[in-house]
């Protein structure tokens, strides 16, 4: 039985199974009942533009036999190239953290989290995190946007240390926007 390790995606089959895992996960894809008590994603992104953001700033992959969870960082520049990661960081860059205008700062995006359903509840989303904290240790925060819909998503971000900062519409959806300071 193959250990489950966490490292930096590296190489495009694993990007494939990103994409994959992205797939089974998709709030269009679960049942209702799937989506209120294991959470969903909100966003599909292809492996084209799945390549470009790792080349920039790779994503933080869970792996056993294959991607089993990541958490995909995304910084401003790249996130300028898909409409839905432009109006998230748009939302960001006019929210105030402790009086800061964020727009002036420099910070991470989590352009999606996932893990495979059988992993989920055992401290692996807190692993990842860790890894992305001192992976991106150039950034100051680290900022994402939940669903208010997503009940396990907000429930385990707040675990793992990110405060609310703000509201906004997340494709067409009430969502907040959740902010994790990386230097504290």
């Amino acid at each position: 039985m193959n250990p489950i390790k966490i490292k930096l995606a590296s190489s495009e089959s694993e990007l494939i199974e990103i994409k994959n895992l992205q797939r089974i996960n998709l709030r269009g894809n679960l049942s209702a009942d799937e989506k209120k008590t294991e959470g969903f994603l909100t966003a599909e992104y292809s492996l084209s533009f799945l390549k470009k953001i790792n080349k920039d700033s790779p994503a933080i992959i869970l792996k056993k036999d294959k991607v089993i969870g990541y958490a995909l960082a995304v910084s401003k520049k790249m996130g300028k190239h898909n409409n839905l990661l432009n109006h998230l960081i748009n939302e960001f860059d006019n929210q105030k953290f402790r009086g800061i205008n964020l727009a002036d700062e420099n910070y991470i995006v989590v352009g999606q989290l996932c893990l495979d359903k059988e992993f989920r509840g055992m401290g692996y989303v807190e692993k990842i995190y860790s890894l992305f904290r001192t992976t991106y240790i150039s950034h100051k925060y680290c900022i994402t946007a939940v669903d208010l819909k997503n009940k396990r998503s907000i429930a385990i971000h707040k675990k793992c240390g990110f405060v609310r900062i703000g509201l906004l519409m997340l494709n067409k959806n009430p969502g907040e926007i959740i902010l994790w300071d990386l230097k504290n």
